[in-house]
């Protein structure tokens, strides 16, 4: 279906709307708008449609310019679930149904509530297997979603999820061999790793700019009662971060801080989440190096968090300024326009899910009303010629034969299908035994080195180390016995350790004066728990692999 549609993102905060292309692969923006979105507009429940939401949109496409009526809403909820599995080579058409057949294997939930859509990650000839990622949406979202299509006076033409929708934003502007992006949107934040045109990792993190923007209102670098998008223009004009989190006028007592170190620091949960995500992708695929992110979303053109961020995770990180080769803008109209902004709207309009919508179903009853017809008619005529013949019986019951036969043959294949996707399954459950029953309590040996480089005090030394599979021993020395004590509850709040036992404290000093404490410490892991292959309800953790 080619043409232009609106394309919808509806944040908690602001409300993304772009007139672009509808599945071409060189997107054009045409018309683009945004507003703040009213309190209570957004929830687990989907959209709350009212009629002063839907006054905003009709006005700020009235004096935008849009006049299309086919939209595309791309939508962003927790209660979305997504796992990426692995089913026979089937024909397009039989996908569905294969899904549903199985659809307890995949999401533990009531699938009368929710809807299941997929994209085609890969085909396997030689396997004969194919590769999807299956999403399951509550209907409570769709349905939200069509009725305020409605109140808009639009037709609805897809409903996309955010994740797909950065997804094929970034197969197209960006290398299919290894990309990496950060959207930071309002109160969320999504990180995506595509490898070979697949994605290899996608993280939700409940961290966006808002933060910062609510720090910057509070601040005297804004006029008092500025509003949310007048507070983001301001940040989008104006270098308003540091360079790193660390706050730079901080006097002996660490209460003075600037402005701009508050703004700075409201993002520090933002930045730990990354970095702790990024760190996770890094331990888990040693064999893939990301040199490169880039940075889309509503927070994306701020002043300074590209250069924050470069600092903070050790990366390069760069915005988003143009799509691919593309020039998405060539037909926009001579006004202020962030492209990372408008990023996931974009991407929606390229290729959304294949959603079963209320109105595409009403489409399809009506051009379905003329085969009924013709039908009927060929009826009536058959039926006055089998009594003139008087053959009639005759051929009503070999019509049933031959479809009874025809029925039975084309159910044969679902056999051997599924038969084929038992045999995989087994497989597939047996190397996933194996590869949890080799998980040891020492596979969490970088974790906590990491942790002790964060919390442990900076004056302590690890002068040996002795490490097995379920313990590790250390030697340590410290300035003080303050520093000791320290160092032994940090070490029993980590994560990753069970038990911490300590011995051999001396104090001794050197022939300069300089006293240390010399002490010994044996720590033991937290036994190794096995992860569930079942997947939760709201495993919203958005990760298609780990």
């Amino acid at each position: 279906m080619a043409g232009k549609v609106i394309s919808f993102k509806i944040g908690d905060s602001v409300t993304h709307v772009a007139e672009v292309d509808y599945e071409a692969k060189t997107p054009k923006v045409y018309h683009a708008f945004t507003f703040e979105t009213p309190e209570g507009i957004l929830d687990d429940n989907g959209v709350n449609v009212t009629e002063s939401f839907v006054n905003m949109v009709k006005q700020g496409m009235s004096e935008n310019g849009i006049q299309n009526n086919r939209v595309v809403f791309t939508m962003t909820s927790g209660r979305v679930a997504n796992r990426e599995i692995t089913i026979p080579r089937v024909k397009e058409t039989k996908i569905k149904s294969l899904l549903m057949a199985n659809s307890k294997d995949y999401f533990p939930v009531d699938l009368a509530q929710y809807q299941l859509v997929y994209r085609v990650i890969s085909t396997d000839k030689a396997q004969k297997q194919m590769a999807l990622s299956v999403y399951a949406v509550p209907n409570t979202l769709i349905n939200s979603y069509q009725t305020l299509a409605k109140a808009l006076d639009l037709q609805l033409v897809a409903i996309d999820y955010y994740g797909n929708s950065i997804y094929q934003a970034m197969t197209h502007s960006m290398s299919p061999e290894l990309s990496a992006s950060i959207c930071i949107d309002d109160n969320t934040s999504m990180i995506t790793i595509i490898k070979d045109s697949k994605v290899i990792l996608q993280r939700n993190i409940g961290y966006g700019i808002d933060d910062a923007v609510f720090a910057m209102r509070e601040s005297t670098l804004v006029k008092p009662g500025a509003t949310y998008i007048q507070t983001l223009t301001q940040m989008q004009m104006n270098l308003c971060f540091n360079e790193q989190l660390r706050p730079k006028t901080v006097d002996t007592a660490g209460a003075s801080l600037t402005a701009k170190d508050k703004i700075t620091s409201s993002l520090t949960m933002l930045v730990n989440n990354i970095s702790r995500v990024l760190d996770y992708f890094a331990s888990r695929n040693t064999d893939v190096e990301i040199n490169h992110i880039s940075l889309v979303g509503l927070g994306a053109d701020c002043q300074g968090l590209d250069r924050l961020l470069t600092n903070e995770l050790g990366v390069d990180v760069t915005t988003v300024k143009s799509f691919g080769s593309s020039d998405v803008t060539r037909s926009l109209s001579a006004q202020r326009f962030h492209l990372a902004e408008y990023y996931s709207c974009i991407g929606a309009a390229i290729s959304p899910l294949n959603f079963t919508l209320a109105e595409k179903e009403k489409a399809a009853e009506k051009e379905s009303v003329r085969l009924p017809i013709i039908i009927c008619g060929g009826c009536v005529a058959i039926a006055v010629v089998v009594v003139v013949t008087g053959l009639m019986s005759n051929l009503l019951l070999s019509a049933n034969n031959r479809q009874l036969q025809n029925t039975i043959k084309s159910k044969q294949p679902v056999i051997d299908t599924y038969n084929q996707y038992i045999t995989d399954k087994v497989i597939h459950d047996g190397v996933v035994a194996i590869e949890q029953s080799s998980n040891t309590p020492n596979d969490a040996f970088l974790d906590l080195i990491a942790e002790m480089e964060k919390k442990l005090p900076a004056d302590l030394v690890v002068t040996n180390m002795s490490v097995s599979d379920s313990s590790i021993s250390l030697s340590l020395s410290c300035a003080s016995k303050q520093s000791a004590a320290e160092t032994l509850i940090q070490l029993r709040n980590f994560d990753t350790v069970e038990n911490v036992e300590c011995s051999g404290i001396t104090e001794q000093q050197n022939e300069n004066g300089v006293k240390t404490v010399d002490f010994s410490v044996s720590i033991t892991y937290k036994p190794v728990v096995e992860e569930s292959t079942e997947p939760a309800a709201d495993e919203q953790t958005q990760e298609t692999q780990q």
